[in-house]
């Protein structure tokens, strides 16, 4: 699955369900990134403080 990285505000979206209430959109494009790497995810999450996004989350592992 691939996931949307919000690096603005810290979150991680799950592509396929990410949408209008995410509000992803009001971050510039210089600051997302895309990925698939699941241990990024988890580093981010883990070491960076990153969170899941609360409308679009589901496991990342």
């Amino acid at each position: 699955m691939k996931y949307l990285i919000d690096h603005s505000k810290r979150i991680i979206h799950r592509t396929p369900f990410a949408g209008d209430q995410c509000e992803f959109h009001t971050t510039p494009i210089t600051k997302r990134e895309g990925t698939h790497d699941q241990l990024y995810l988890q580093k981010l999450i883990d070491k960076e403080l990153y969170e899941v996004c609360s409308y679009c989350k589901g496991s990342i592992r």
